[in-house]
């Protein structure tokens, strides 16, 4: 067998024939494109009805750039204003593929000029009416080498979160940014992996973050301060970014040079004692290797959670790049991502029972001197591109991440379940449980008739010091070609390198307060050994292929296939059948997607798209002996939607019905709950619709619902002792309870039962508009349905005041209620150069669950406001 390191060698030299041959077909294909015509040059003259177009205009007078756009998009531009005043004026450029109008929207942005499509391939350009000229460009792209199509006609949900819309919403995270995006639910971090964790569409897409197309697997909070938008792409993605993507991926798209010189800056206080100061520095360098261009972002953060006691946030970051070679074909970037933060972590309040414990919303359960959350990611990326010609372009992208990690947090946890002893047949199988409940120690456990002023609530210490890292390359070639009178826009990528985990967990002794006043005493820790630290390594590389055939002007048909391999390797030795061994597995698995797009207006697009992803064990880098045999869980997703454009492309609406099915998903076996199988099969269907619009008088719109129906379908685990329980349980629905005696289940058949965090009907609305005086005003609201804590789990809970031998025994669920919150915006220009902002956000003070877990519950915000100062130079 090869050791991983001639693995790689071998996938490096694989990679670079698998590209060199596809950059040659790409020049035969375009080839044949000039040949056809007699002479004439098609690729550099082709009609916008064609599709997209490779754009690269830089920063200069507006003349010489509507001169070079005719040239490389074959349109003409017609003049209503005298050519004199045009050439007046100065253009920041265009770069990148998208349609003839969507660039030339893009050149004329902030010049009071517009555009008037007259034709396929012609255009007018004039003055603005007073109400169009502070209208910019759309956002209908995403900065994705996988997709060469603008989202109209790209056959898949996407929800862009452009920065305009951050900025007015004041956002600092990606977890607020993407509270902008339906079918979306936030979830608390796991105990040994805090950082954003959430779900799209009922799946965990912890590890789907993506950073510029790369994969972001490492555990911090992101900040937003280095943002040009969040892309939210829905249903599966494996053919574009390898294994996960159940429901989708998020992709950060950072700021990038540009050929223009500003400054940019903010000021932001608090209420909540926050101090936050922003930096957007850009200088062009269009006389050093052929124009080049250097920018730095920065931002200090420091801020309370208003009504949580003791919870602070404290961050820095900075994030500088540079770029050569934009005036000519060959470009090279180089970009850095430092985010530093030390805050005092918040776990929240405790669970009592089924729901959340009725203390005081400010109670802080852990030791504010000695709790810490300390995470300094550092990422490098190199990017070098290459045009060959108007209509292929070649990349390469390095990536270097580094990703340490040292917690130390306090999870509060009330005892309710009592001690559950096991009742075994004569086989020794598990078919049920004794309950016995006795409060006499620091880990009491008490009915839920219990006065919390007589309750104690377990510090359980949480603490984790660990390094995760990764080394990746991908390159790929990005083609527009004919075949025969059929125009193809295809990409071909390949990618790989190693990923790696190194975590380290400590016991640490553990201690309990008051549930409704709880001490802030120090707290002296006593810690065991330390353990050794676990090393876990995952090779993987993925070779994809995706196209694009424009069969008419209103049909297009796509597909994709890709294959990856990923292995992964723990030093951690487990026995196995007796044996000592180190665990290790290995995935190799395609997947595939096929889409049709019907345009039965240019602004309008139908589809429908098939695809699958995978999920395999170890996907999280996390292996052990119980996981190490486990086969990849398996997903397929049919969608549906359209897509519409209005008033040249400055409104969007979407809607899409899908469906999506997991097979061979994880259960634990009731029978030996060491041993987890694949067993089951998960179902999860819905609709989807969203707007986003950006038009005069400073009216912007962005909006989404998502309706989300998740069953668990299928169980080989039916053997399940509790079965009859089960299915009572499940024709009550969620607020199922049962008496039983003196026999708790533990496990039981969850076939039908509804997925953990996944709330039925999710909702956003985000809206300004002028209203008066030179004021802009903004309103916002958020909604989020009941959901459990947990898939089909039932707890056992006590509600008597018995302290030994409790006969009577309630099954529920855990589960968190509904909520709305509310947020309103005003901002005032004071100069050209400055305005005032004021963002109110949670209007109603509501309290409310915004991050579960199984073991605790997150509060969200309260009221706080926040003032600020925009600065442009």
């Amino acid at each position: 067998m090869k050791r991983p390191l001639d693995r790689w060698k071998l996938w490096q030299k694989r990679s670079a024939k698998v590209v060199a041959v596809t950059l040659a077909a790409y020049g035969a294909g375009e080839g044949a494109v000039a040949q056809e015509g007699h002479g004439h040059d098609h690729s550099h003259h082709a009609p916008i009805s064609q599709g997209v177009v490779k754009f690269n205009i830089p920063a200069g007078q507006m003349d010489e750039a509507l001169r070079s756009f005719e040239s490389q998009s074959g349109s003409k531009v017609n003049l209503k204003v005298p050519a004199e005043t045009v050439a007046g004026f100065r253009t920041k450029g265009v770069s990148g593929m998208m349609s003839a109008e969507q660039a030339l929207r893009a050149l004329l942005g902030e010049t009071g000029l517009g555009v008037k499509v007259v034709s396929d391939s012609t255009f007018e350009i004039g003055v603005q009416n007073s109400e169009q000229v502070d209208v910019t460009t759309q956002s209908t792209t995403v900065a994705l080498t996988q997709f060469t199509q603008p989202l109209l006609d790209t056959a898949q949900t996407v929800n862009v979160i452009p920065q305009y819309i951050m900025q007015e919403q004041q956002v600092t995270t990606l977890r607020d940014t993407l509270r902008n995006s339906p079918g979306i639910s936030i979830a608390a971090g796991e105990g040994g992996a805090q950082g954003d964790n959430l779900t799209i569409r009922g799946f965990s897409a912890r590890n789907d973050m993506f950073l510029d197309g790369i994969r972001d697997f490492g555990s911090y909070y992101r900040d937003a301060f280095d943002y040009e938008q969040v892309a939210v792409l829905q249903g599966p993605a494996s053919v574009q970014f390898g294994r996960g993507s159940t429901g989708g991926v998020i992709n950060q798209e950072t700021k990038q040079p540009q050929t223009n010189q500003f400054a940019h800056g903010s000021l932001q206080l608090g209420t909540n004692l926050m101090r936050r100061v922003t930096g957007d520095i850009n200088v062009p360098l269009q006389d050093t290797l052929d124009g080049a261009a250097f920018r730095l972002n920065v931002v200090g953060s420091q801020s309370k959670v208003a009504q949580r006691d003791y919870a602070e946030i404290r961050r820095f970051g900075i994030a500088p790049s540079l770029i050569f070679g934009l005036n000519s074909p060959t470009r090279f970037s180089l970009n850095y991502l430092h985010e530093g933060e030390n805050s005092t972590p918040d776990y929240g309040l405790p669970y009592f029972g089924p729901r959340v414990a009725q203390v005081n919303r400010k109670n802080y359960y852990g030791f504010a001197n000695d709790n810490f959350l300390r995470t300094n990611p550092d990422v490098v990326t190199a990017k070098v591109e290459h045009d060959i010609g108007t209509r292929a372009t070649l990349r390469n992208v390095t990536r270097w991440g580094n990703y340490p990690r040292n917690v130390v947090i306090t999870e509060p946890q009330i005892l309710t379940a009592g001690t559950l002893t096991a009742i075994k047949d004569s086989t020794g199988k598990i078919t049920g449980y004794n309950a016995t409940c006795a409060p006499t120690n620091a880990t009491a456990c008490y009915p839920v008739t219990t006065p919390l002023s007589n309750v104690q609530v377990t510090r359980a210490q949480i603490p984790v010091n660990s390094t995760e890292d990764i080394i990746w390359n991908q390159t790929s070639a990005v083609g527009h070609f004919s075949l025969g009178h059929i125009e193809n826009d295809a990409v071909i990528m390949a990618e790989g390198g190693r990923e790696r985990s190194m975590p380290q967990r400590t016991n640490r002794t553990v201690g309990s307060t008051n549930a409704l006043n709880p001490a802030q005493d120090v707290y002296a820790a006593t810690y065991a050994t330390p353990p050794g630290r676990t090393h876990i390594t995952s090779w993987s590389y993925g070779i994809g292929f995706n196209d694009t055939m424009k069969l008419t002007q209103w049909l297009m048909l796509s597909g994709g296939v890709r294959f990856d391999h990923f292995e992964t390797q723990s030093d951690q030795a487990a026995t196995v059948n007796g044996a000592v061994v180190l665990p290790w597995r290995v995935d190799d698995k395609p997947t595939y997607r096929a889409a049709v797009v019907v345009k039965p207006r240019p602004n309008g697009s139908v589809y429908f798209d098939w695809g699958t992803s995978f999920n395999p064990s170890a996907e999280s880098l996390s292996l052990s002996a119980n996981n190490a045999t486990q086969a990849p869980q398996e997903n397929e997703t049919y969608e549906a939607g359209a897509k519409w454009a209005f008033m040249r492309d400055r409104l969007n609406v979407n809607g899409a019905y899908f469906r999506t099915t997991k097979s061979n998903v994880y259960e634990t076996d009731p029978f030996d709950t060491t041993q987890v199988r694949n067993v089951g099969n998960q179902r999860i269907q819905g609709v989807q619709f969203g707007v986003l619009g950006h038009l005069p008088q400073h009216f912007d719109i962005l909006a989404g619902y998502a309706y989300l129906s998740g069953r668990v379908t299928a169980t080989a685990l039916n053997a399940s002792p509790f079965a009859t329980q089960a299915a009572a349980i499940a024709a009550q629905g969620d607020a199922a309870s049962l008496a039983l005696s003196r026999t708790a289940p533990f496990y039981i058949n969850p076939v039908g039962m509804p997925f953990a965090n996944v709330p039925k009907n999710t909702g956003n609305l985000w809206v300004t508009h002028d209203i008066g005086w030179g004021f802009v005003g903004g309103f916002g609201s958020n909604y989020t349905a009941a959901r459990r804590a947990s898939t089909g789990a039932l707890i056992a809970v006590y509600d008597t005041t018995a302290s030994t031998n409790v006969n009577n025994v309630r099954l529920d669920y855990k589960a968190i209620p509904d909520y709305w919150i509310f947020s309103a915006m005003v901002r005032k220009p004071l100069s050209d150069r400055l305005d005032f902002q004021a963002n109110l956000n949670n209007l109603g003070n509501k309290f409310y669950i915004d991050q579960p877990h199984p073991n605790h519950l997150i509060p969200g915000e309260g009221f706080n406001a926040q003032f600020g100062f925009n600065m442009k130079f």
